[in-house]
């Protein structure tokens, strides 16, 4: 649940309230790397939830966050 929790907070979230959760979770975000994600979550759908997240969003993830913070994500959606 913690993955949908910070993929959710993209929505529903201003962005310090968003970089706050995704740092309890021990990813540290930017304001900037917010802006970019948010769109990223806005074409997320209930079928993700069956499927996962196809693979086209999770590169455009990691082009954002860069590899090393990306795999620190991934870790989070990978466990949910």
């Amino acid at each position: 649940m913690r993955a949908i929790e910070v993929w959710e907070s993209l929505l529903s979230k201003s962005d310090k309230e968003v970089i706050k959760i995704a740092s309890y979770y021990g990813v540290e975000l930017t304001i900037d790397e917010v802006r970019q994600l948010r769109p990223l979550a806005e074409s997320a759908n209930i079928t993700w939830l069956v499927t996962g997240i196809p693979k086209s969003v999770l590169k455009e993830c990691e082009r954002i966050l860069g590899p090393k913070k990306f795999k620190k994500y991934k870790k989070i959606l990978d466990n949910y």
